[in-house]
């Protein structure tokens, strides 16, 4: 916004130009979608460990339902899978799992 009002337009432009954006943004997504990466293996891994999906939840800072979505493939979050898969890597190995980054 500050952007476009340093350049001269009025409030009613920058809407229009948000607008635009968001309607490209969509048409390409539309148009030229991105699979979704197959996230199954994640729960499989996680019940072979033993772990509860609270536990995993609590360990990644994250709401279960999140998790459980993640999981069945109903979201697609790419850092929270990489997140997810790394920290179960590490649990594999034996390695002190380490909570992620915000």
């Amino acid at each position: 916004m500050a952007k476009r009002t340093s350049e001269g337009k009025s409030k009613r432009e920058i809407m229009r130009c948000l607008k635009r954006y968001a309607a490209r943004e969509i048409y390409r997504q539309v148009t030229n979608p991105r699979p979704a990466p197959d996230n199954s293996d994640l729960r499989q891994t996680r019940t072979a460990l033993g772990m509860t999906i609270t536990t995993l939840a609590g360990e990644l800072g994250q709401w279960v339902s999140i998790i459980s979505r993640l999981e069945r493939g109903h979201i697609r979050n790419d850092n929270l899978a990489a997140t997810y898969r790394q920290w179960l890597t590490n649990h594999l190995k034996g390695e002190a799992p380490t909570a992620p980054e915000p």
